[in-house]
């Protein structure tokens, strides 16, 4: 499973560690903007990986 996937593995944990990152310096000033921030950035990552991946896949490459 790692060799498969490890680039979007990769890419979901640096997407987490910029969304975790800005949470935590949103979440000083507007608790309510950076759930909705984190939310909907995690939506995000999640469908751009699953895409570029499922693309890759189609590829063969």
């Amino acid at each position: 499973m790692w060799k498969a996937n490890k680039a979007a593995i990769i890419a979901l944990l640096a997407g987490l560690a910029c969304l975790g990152a800005a949470y935590a310096w949103l979440c000083g000033s507007d608790k309510q903007l950076a759930e909705q921030v984190l939310c909907g950035g995690i939506c995000i990552l999640l469908f751009v990986v699953a895409s570029v991946n499922w693309y890759l896949a189609r590829r063969g490459h």
